[in-house]
């Protein structure tokens, strides 16, 4: 079995762990993830912060009240939007939760659309599947976030479950580990 098999087999293993943790568990656990974000200092130092807007429903650690919390402090918030006909994102700046909707696949998505270049972020927040010690990340498979965070010079922190951390990520060349990963039990950083 080649690289990617491998890597798609973990990616669905995965999936299906995360998405069977009991909804309690998983808001309590986003919680404590969300609080550890907070105290770090990547977090604190940053005026303008990229994150993505979670599928709660997919049992991504959750990031809307994240992302509400902010804007409402006067951070510039920029989310992500998913242009699948050629594998790329766009970065929205968003002044409002209430400007996000529903597209087709269920992801919220800004409708109003300004535009920012990622030269202005201070941090990212990224959304994963899988990780491991070394802050290697699974994403869902389709390279968006590996082609993005190619071009990104500020910190990048991924939020996952500890039960989704995994003795070794099978990386390819394409791949690009994250700074640190928070878990609601540990914080994993980049030797």
């Amino acid at each position: 079995m080649d690289k990617h098999q491998k890597k798609e087999e973990l990616r669905q293993h995965l999936l299906e762990q995360r998405e069977a943790i009991p909804e309690p568990e998983f808001y309590g656990a986003s919680a404590d993830i969300i609080e550890e974000l907070k105290e770090q200092r990547e977090y604190q130092n940053a005026k303008t912060v990229h994150c993505y807007v979670s599928m709660n429903i997919r049992r991504e650690v959750a990031t809307h009240e994240l992302i509400q919390e902010m804007i409402a402090r006067g951070r510039e918030v920029v989310v992500p939007v998913t242009n699948f006909e050629n594998g790329t994102l766009t970065h929205i700046r968003l002044t409002s939760f209430s400007d996000l909707e529903k597209n087709k696949w269920d992801v919220m998505e800004p409708t109003t659309r300004t535009e920012v270049s990622p030269s202005t972020f201070d941090l990212v927040i990224v959304p994963m599947v899988g990780g491991d010690q070394h802050c290697n990340r699974i994403g869902y498979g389709k390279g968006f976030y590996d082609r993005f965070l190619q071009n990104v010079e500020c910190p990048t922190v991924g939020l996952i479950f500890d039960v989704n951390i995994i003795e070794q990520v099978p990386t390819e060349n394409f791949d690009v580990p994250l700074d640190k990963i928070i878990t609601e039990k540990r914080i994993l950083r980049r030797s």
